[in-house]
């Protein structure tokens, strides 16, 4: 095959790297979904936490640098470090930043069972 063939994917769909990743996403979708409800409840409970110990305090870093001033004591370091310390502390706020994901999560299907028996 000359060169110039690589750099074009076939006619036809997705090859190689790209077929593999949407397997993989297609195998964990039906794993997750197929999960006993214990086990459901305690991955997405489990997601939740690692989705605000890890995206949410860059997420909340940004908009605060944007709409009011540097945070005062460094950069998005210096917040996960408060961060952290505050669950520690037992700082409410920081609590309810853990707990943001998962409550609303929940808040979702709540109101999206109480729709579906109307």
């Amino acid at each position: 095959m000359r060169y110039y063939a690589r750099a074009f994917p076939p006619v036809g769909g997705t090859t190689g790297a790209m077929a593999t990743l949407l397997n993989w996403f297609g195998r964990a979708h039906a794993y997750y979904f197929a999960l006993p409800r214990f086990k459901f409840e305690a991955m997405t409970l489990g997601l939740a936490l690692l989705f605000a110990l890890v995206v949410l305090p860059p997420l909340i870093y940004i908009p605060g640098v944007y709409m009011l001033k540097p945070y005062a004591n460094g950069g998005v370091g210096a917040l996960y470090v408060d961060f952290f310390k505050g669950l520690v502390e037992l700082r409410p706020s920081c609590w309810v930043a853990l707990m943001g994901p998962f409550a609303f999560l929940s808040l979702f299907r709540i109101f999206r069972l109480i729709l579906r028996k109307l």
